[in-house]
C-alpha cells in the first residue's frame, strides 16, 4: 500500500506542480503558489491519494496505519463532500504519463480550485490540522523516499527527469541527445 500511496501522491503532486508552473497560474489570482510551497504540495498529494485510495474500504485500515498520526484520515469525510469536483482531476493525474496529460490534469487542477474555491483551499492548507499533517509527512513519507536512486527514465523519477530535460534543452541539447544522456550508458 506504501507504494501505491507514494506513486499516486507523486503523480498528483506533478500535475498540481505543473499547474503551478503553467502560464495560467501566473494570470489567475488564485493565490496558489503563495499558499502551496513544496512540504504543503506534498502533504496535499498525500491526503489526496490517501483519500482516492480510501475508497475500496478494505484500504482504510491499512492507510490509517500507515498514516497514523498525521490525521489525514480525518479529511476523507470532508473530501467526500467535494468528490464531484476532486474525481476528474484525480483520476486525470493517476492516468497522466505524457506531457500533454499533465497538462489535462493540471487543467484539471485547476477546475477542482475554482469549482471548490481558492478561499476554502487556502483556509484548509494553513489549518492547524493541516500544518500537523505536514509535518508527519514531511518526516514519515517523504516524496523520494521509495525511489531516490532510481533514475531510469520512465521510472518514479519522471519529474527530475522533466526538470534534467528542461535545464539540458534550454542550455542548448537537443531532445534526442537529453534522452540518451537520460538513458545512461550502453551496458
Amino acid at each position: 500500500m506504501r507504494g501505491r500511496l507514494h506513486d499516486l501522491a507523486r503523480r498528483i503532486a506533478t500535475a498540481i506542480r505543473e499547474a503551478l508552473r503553467s502560464e495560467a497560474a501566473g494570470r489567475e489570482d488564485t493565490g496558489l503558489v503563495e499558499f502551496l510551497p513544496g512540504p504543503r504540495l506534498w502533504a496535499l498529494s498525500v491526503v489526496l491519494a490517501s483519500w482516492e485510495l480510501s475508497k475500496p474500504e478494505a484500504n482504510r485500515a491499512e492507510l490509517a496505519q500507515l498514516l497514523r498520526g498525521s490525521g489525514v484520515t480525518s479529511f476523507w469525510a470532508r473530501l467526500d463532500l467535494f468528490a464531484p469536483q476532486l474525481n476528474p482531476f484525480i483520476q486525470a493525474a493517476r492516468d497522466a504519463s505524457k506531457p500533454e496529460e499533465i497538462a489535462e490534469a493540471a487543467l484539471r487542477f485547476f477546475e477542482a480550485v475554482h469549482q471548490i474555491g481558492p478561499p476554502l483551499i487556502r483556509q484548509v492548507t494553513k489549518s492547524r490540522d493541516f500544518r500537523v499533517a505536514t509535518e508527519v509527512i514531511s518526516r514519515d513519507l517523504k516524496e523520494t523516499a521509495d525511489s531516490q536512486d532510481d533514475w531510469r527514465p520512465g521510472s518514479a523519477n519522471a519529474e527530475r527527469e522533466e526538470i534534467a530535460t528542461f535545464y539540458l534543452t534550454l542550455i542548448g541539447y537537443s531532445r534526442r541527445q537529453v534522452e540518451v544522456f537520460l538513458a545512461g550508458p550502453k551496458r
